[in-house]
């Protein structure tokens, strides 16, 4: 996982990240003069490629290198130098940023590995460069890493073996960040073999300095990208990763992401059930879909992804009009994009017998239109079709679905072209089969292609999510809000030296944030147990309460639905005989007036050791980890962002009108969550988790009730 150096963002700090990104001179730490090493080949890359700025070999025993003029050190050169790559082994690599830095040089990558990576003398290794670059206050892309294509300039400080053939270096709107070196190289020159132009590929390496967040950042601000590819492996600095994520959402530039370790071990379980349901991947997948991240399961949906959102296009609404060649690859299509959320609705009547008059009498034009075969003597009918699809009132999008026909190819690909530079819609071609050339051409037109009607439907749902996406969220803070109330209830947990809250207790913290609670009495004695039933009046629950007991209801420890005196007596001495049983001796009883049936959720928040303060909403009661529905959020949220996380869950039809019971209330538990996500911001030093569940969630305008809750607290050294 690569590791980062905590550092304010200055104007220095912004001018060195476009000194990286735009060189105009770039110094070759290290430079041989065989273009086939590794240190030989960023000179040989920026000759071949046409670099237009100065090139500066530095090498302390030749006079030239590859033909050019070399330097001993870097005092030899005169004028600036953007920026520098050190292609020297490890333990020369601290010394030579120093060297940058008194130089005035603002950035350099490494490209040495032997660091951290390696563990032993290599994390000693990291630990001086990490204290050269605060030193020298130069910005370090690596180490460990292949540099960078800047594909406009001709700027190719890299030894990637991506640039071995003679790749056209086309260029794009798209920027691709990659934490690995060797895979990132091989998704760069997929890219280009697919047409997409890409503007910059940075490989980060251990991001001892420069993280994807801020090379992220500094990409999004300029106009040359308008689309940015990621390939993560792990994250640092979730929060400013997120605020990056908010810039590109406020240009409109869509990130595309791909981040491995789906199937990683969770974060620990603890005494919670939020921390099992809110691991590590799970928090990351829920931040990054708050902040219109679109994440995707691996580099070939990326690059479908990409071609799509590299012609700029954005869709009004998911509605797909889709022409064929065949029935079957048409009724495909349909199927995969219902899978994503593309509607394929039949067309109107009279629009019907418009696209009738322009296809064969036996085709279909109700959508998905079937054009027939006879589209390979006749190509005109794409011509006409088209037409009549870009004029179609109800399409936000076309689909072409074509195969083989290489011998009427040209006419065939004339007429997409013709159709797609008439709209501003998107419009995309599938093209099965054949020699390929096709497919090549109408990518080199800026027309998206693929191969498969699946391709094609995923890249156009993940279009229409972004094209559609919400606002990002503004929670504004409720103004009745006690957080005296609530650090009061901590501070005497924390003087008795307890790590964790009861029931009671929790349940006058979450209050303290205006949640509803049931109404309940806090008890030492059977006797007094009656006395609180008493005064609750109605069935109550009798609890177990104890910091020490987690879930109560493991071990027996709840009583419900008592209703006399007789049974609230024998459940109290039940439950005191079974503390007992298990160590605790100074259990208390909690009596609660039973709570009106509802739809049961979980709503927890944690402590993130990477995005901070979340809060976790799933479907609740005791079988929360078997049902395992649950969505994440960064804290806090507001209460649109709420709701869209209990309509996000697999179980949310539950909230309608189900076996006839009446929809439930979600604005309430709506205001819940978001009152919950604001107590993890403002108690996160000293929550750790919290749960409540279950949260019974009532009829529509009945409201939602916390029945039970529990609170762990941070480590006490963890807030000095």
């Amino acid at each position: 996982m690569p590791e980062s150096t905590s550092r304010a963002n200055s104007t220095s700090d912004s001018e060195a990240l476009q000194k990286l990104l735009h060189p105009r001179s770039i110094a070759i730490l290290g430079a041989s003069d065989n273009p086939t090493k590794l240190s030989g080949r960023p000179v040989d890359y920026l000759k071949r490629f046409g670099f237009a700025g100065r090139i500066l070999p530095v090498n302390a025993v030749r006079s030239q290198v590859q033909g050019l003029s070399a330097y001993r050190s870097l005092d030899e050169i005169d004028g600036d130098i953007d920026l520098a790559m050190i292609m020297l082994p490890a333990e020369r690599t601290a010394d030579a940023v120093r060297a940058c830095g008194k130089r005035g040089i603002p950035a350099a990558i490494v490209g040495a590995s032997g660091f951290a990576e390696v563990g032993g003398e290599g994390t000693m290794l990291q630990r001086d460069l990490k204290a050269a670059i605060e030193e020298s206050k130069v910005r370090v892309l690596g180490p460990n890493c292949l540099g960078m294509i800047a594909s406009r300039d001709r700027a190719v400080p890299t030894f990637s073996s991506a640039l071995d053939e003679d790749v056209p270096l086309l260029e794009g709107p798209v920027a691709f960040l990659s934490q690995s070196g060797a895979f990132g190289g091989f998704v760069f020159n997929a890219a280009q073999n697919l047409g997409i132009g890409i503007s910059h590929y940075l490989n980060t390496g251990n991001e001892v300095d420069l993280s994807v967040a801020e090379l992220l950042d500094g990409l999004v601000r300029t106009d040359q990208t308008q689309v940015v590819l990621a390939y993560l492996e792990g994250v640092t600095g979730g929060r400013r990763l997120l605020e990056a994520a908010r810039q590109a959402h406020e240009r409109d530039k869509p990130i595309i992401a791909v981040k491995v370790g789906r199937s990683a071990a969770g974060a620990r379980a603890a005494q919670s059930h939020t921390a099992s349901l809110a691991g590590e991947d799970a928090v990351f997948d829920g931040a990054v879909r708050q902040y219109g991240v679109l994440r995707v399961d691996g580099p070939e949906s990326m690059l479908d992804a990409a071609q799509v959102f590299a012609t700029g296009r954005r869709t009004r609404g998911r509605r797909l009009t889709s022409l064929s060649v065949s029935g079957g690859a048409g009724a495909l299509m349909a199927d995969a994009a219902a899978a994503h959320g593309i509607e394929v609705r039949a067309w109107e009547e009279s629009w019907q017998r418009t696209m009738a008059a322009a296809i064969p009498a036996y085709g279909s034009p109700r959508n998905p239109v079937d054009l027939t075969g006879t589209l390979v003597a006749e190509p005109d009918i794409l011509r006409r079709a088209l037409r009549v699809a870009v004029e179609h009132p109800g399409t936000d999008m076309i689909a072409v679905l074509l195969g083989c026909a290489d011998n009427c190819a040209g006419q065939l690909i004339d007429a997409v072209a013709e159709a797609h530079m008439s709209t501003g819609r998107p419009l995309v071609v599938v093209w099965t089969g054949g020699s390929g050339r096709p497919r090549q051409r109408l990518r080199e037109l800026g027309v998206p292609c693929y191969t498969d009607p699946a391709q094609a439907a995923a890249a156009l749902g993940l279009l229409a999510d972004y094209s559609l996406r919400a606002a990002l969220p503004a929670p504004q803070r409720p103004a009745d809000i006690d957080t005296d109330a609530a650090r009061a209830v901590l501070a005497g947990a924390r003087a008795a030296g307890r790590v964790q809250l009861d029931e009671h207790e929790s349940t006058q913290l979450i209050a303290a944030y205006g949640v509803p609670c049931a109404a309940a009495h806090a008890v030492g004695s059977a006797a007094d147990a009656v006395a609180a039933a008493a005064e609750l009046g109605g069935p109550v629950a009798v609890k177990l309460l104890s910091d020490r007991i987690g879930h109560k209801s493991d071990i027996g420890g709840v009583r419900l639905g008592l209703d006399d005196a007789d049974s609230v007596r024998d459940a109290a001495d039940d439950l005191f005989r079974i503390a007992r049983g298990a160590g605790v001796d100074d259990a208390r009883l909690l009596v609660q007036r039973m709570a009106p049936p509802g739809t049961e959720l979980i709503v927890g928040t944690k402590r993130d050791p990477v995005f901070g303060p979340v809060v976790v909403v799933g479907l609740g009661g005791v079988l929360v980890e078997a049902l395992a529905d649950s969505q994440v959020a960064v804290a806090p949220v507001d209460t649109g962002t709420a709701r869209r996380l209990l309509l996000s869950l697999r179980g949310s039809r539950l909230f309608g009108a189900v076996r006839g019971n009446p929809p439930r209330d979600v604005d309430a538990a709506a205001e819940v969550i978001a009152r919950l996500s604001w107590l993890a911001a403002d108690l996160s030093d000293h929550i750790a988790e919290l749960d409540v569940n279950p949260l019974l969630v009532g009829a529509q305008e009945q409201g939602a009730l916390a029945v039970d809750a529990l609170a762990v607290l941070t480590d006490v050294h963890d807030t000095e």
